[in-house]
């Protein structure tokens, strides 16, 4: 008689997690709580699909423990999904997204797969109470299991799939969490002068500060928005920004809004400026955006009438090169990515993903207290963490 598997969430690592249990010979039930599976696929990568990266290590995933990921992230994620049928691309540089251009196809897929192979899938099926009779799992009270996968993701974009019951139900089994905190998820700032900006994109450094001291740099898409700052530097920062924040201190970012060009060379062009006889703010906006031109004449204190001299231009200098943005909030769990925090991984096994607290309870994904930077990372670790606990939760 085979091995009966519940896997608790039919997103990303839940659906790899069934493949696996499958394959290993068990009989898979997939409950997800939602009418659709895997809502959170469908929205990665801007409907894309960042699939993974060619570049994974440690270095780029985060946690109390983060060599806690060292096995899940070794597995080829290029080579399943090939061999499920789909060819994969990269883009900006390193990541790998399908080459349709479509999380759609990725979810197909894999869809396709568990079905192919007799895994059963049930959608609106919320399983809320978790315990242990015996060596059987009980799921609300009545369907008995005898091993349970938990990939019920985390609490990230409530309007698509997320949600805390994962959280819920490793607390019913005695497992501890680590406090979740929004990752991958745009800035909120307090200073209002750039708001009138909204939609500015700009590639930057970007510095932040972390009371005062210098704790990460970065490199890439600025978004000036309504309320703050996004796009994928500042996605990339936020995480750290968010940790601060929970713990009360204060963060500010230093922006070069012209890493390309050096102190030294864009003093040089504004003195070369000061011989044509062209008004400043035209001139500024052939160097940065024009909606940038009066916020930016703001930060150096400077009217639009001003003359160009060795101060004025000392003044324009650093509030190109050196801007500082105060950051108060971040837009919390609604809008991010991922969630950091989640299941304590000390009481799971990192080769089997089983709990050492109960045998047969295995875990992957986001509810547990591992989160990547932007870049497919989460996604690979998802996978990797699915394969892991299925193949490991269906062997007899």
């Amino acid at each position: 008689m085979s091995i009966k598997v519940a896997v608790i969430g039919g997103g990303a690592c839940g659906l790899v997690a069934s493949i696996f249990a499958k394959r290993a010979g068990a009989e898979v039930i997939v409950f997800e709580r939602t009418s659709r599976f895997g809502k959170k696929i469908l929205a990665s990568g801007n409907g894309r699909c960042n699939i993974t990266n060619k570049n994974i290590s440690l270095d780029f995933y985060h946690g109390k423990y983060p060599h806690f990921a060292k096995y899940a992230i070794k597995f080829d994620t290029k080579e399943f999904f090939n061999s499920l049928g789909l060819e994969l691309r990269a883009k900006k540089g390193t990541r790998l997204y399908p080459l349709s251009d479509q999380a759609s196809i990725v979810l197909d897929m894999l869809l396709h797969e568990a079905q192919r192979i007799g895994v059963k899938l049930q959608s609106d099926s919320k399983i809320e109470k978790l315990s242990k009779r015996g060596e059987k799992f009980i799921l609300n009270n009545s369907l008995e299991f005898d091993r349970v996968i938990l990939a019920c993701g985390s609490s990230a974009m409530p309007h698509i799939s997320g949600t805390k019951i994962g959280y819920d139900l490793a607390t019913m089994m005695g497992h501890k969490i680590q406090k979740p905190f929004a990752s991958l998820v745009q800035l909120v700032s307090s200073d209002e002068t750039f708001f009138k900006a909204s939609g500015v994109r700009s590639v930057a450094n970007i510095d932040l500060f972390v009371d005062d001291k210098l704790k990460m740099s970065q490199n890439g898409d600025l978004l000036f928005t309504n309320y703050g700052l996004s796009g994928s530097a500042i996605l990339d920062l936020s995480r750290t920004a968010s940790f601060a924040l929970l713990n009360r201190k204060k963060v500010h970012l230093i922006i070069d809004l012209l890493p390309h060009i050096s102190h030294d060379e864009l003093k040089h062009l504004m003195q070369k400026r000061g011989k044509i006889d062209l008004p400043i703010d035209l001139w500024l906006g052939g160097l940065i955006n024009k909606k940038l031109v009066n916020p930016i004449l703001k930060k150096a204190s400077l009217n639009r009438g001003f003359t160009l001299n060795k101060k004025s231009i000392n003044s324009l200098v650093y509030a190109i090169k050196s801007l500082k943005i105060d950051i108060v909030d971040t837009k919390g769990y609604k809008k991010a990515e991922v969630m950091a925090g989640g299941v304590d991984t000390k009481d799971i096994d990192p080769k089997t993903m089983e709990s050492k607290l109960h045998n047969g309870l295995y875990f992957c994904g986001e509810m547990l207290d591992i989160d990547g930077d932007c870049g497919g990372y989460n996604l690979h670790w998802a996978w990797g963490s699915g394969y892991i606990a299925g193949s490991s939760a269906g062997k007899a």
